[in-house]
């Protein structure tokens, strides 16, 4: 069972007009700087994400879905890159 005091929960709709950059936004907009280039929920606290309709982001000519790419970059590898600096990392912490 989560401490509330110490969880927070984000609920993410995606859509077919979801973007991987309004996802990166979104996530953006809930956390908060910690040290350096690494990011984390408010407070000191951890975050439960919850995203709904995954399916739902557009497919490409290639078959892909890119907005899921950045989903899973982010569950993977802890992060993404910096929309506004190419090339620079954001490590987003304590997610559940």
């Amino acid at each position: 069972r989560l401490d509330k005091n110490a969880t927070l929960r984000k609920k993410l709709s995606l859509s077919s007009a979801t973007t991987p950059a309004i996802f990166q936004r979104q996530m953006e907009a809930s956390v908060e700087k910690r040290q350096g280039r690494t990011f984390g929920p408010p407070g000191g606290k951890k975050m439960v994400l919850f995203i709904d309709d995954m399916s739902m982001p557009s497919i490409n000519e290639w078959g892909d879905q890119v907005t899921l790419e950045i989903v899973r970059q982010l569950m993977e590898f802890g992060g993404f890159y910096n929309l506004d600096k190419p090339g620079e990392w954001k490590t987003i912490t304590d997610l559940l």
